[in-house]
């Protein structure tokens, strides 16, 4: 009995000690300066990130992040179900406000802000990377 909670014991660290812990390392929900929008959207991009753009439709063909999906801050509310649940979400604009908003639109819906995050600066859309800058 005892060498099988050792035999656990030690897969458990091996387990610990092998796995990526990512959770300890993202910021906390909520605003991100430009700095920790870079480096979030630059860790989590091909990891499963949702890129919500809340700016209006003529803003978004102008130029955005690829992969992005926009809906913008004035539909969120109806057009809820389009976002996705149970995977980090970055959400856009063009100055941050916007983002702000859809970020507490989202809490306010019930839905959960945990890995949720909004950029509190501008974004520069023209060269087909996004530049977060304040």
């Amino acid at each position: 009995m005892k060498l099988s909670h050792l035999g656990a014991t030690l897969l458990l660290a091996v387990t610990l000690l092998v796995s990526p812990c990512r959770a300890a390392e993202l910021p906390d929900s909520g605003s991100l300066t430009p700095a920790q929008t870079t480096e979030l959207y630059t860790e989590l991009k091909d990891e499963g990130l949702v890129v919500l753009d809340v700016r209006s439709e003529a803003e978004f063909a102008d130029g955005h992040i690829e992969g992005a999906l926009n809906i913008p801050v004035e539909e969120l509310a109806s057009r809820i179900q389009e976002v996705p649940e149970g995977k980090p979400m970055l959400i856009v604009c063009r100055s941050g406000h916007r983002a702000s908003i859809a970020f507490n639109t989202l809490r306010k819906l019930g839905r959960s802000t945990d890995d949720v995050w909004y950029l509190t600066g501008y974004t520069d859309y023209s060269s087909g990377t996004p530049r977060f800058y304040r």
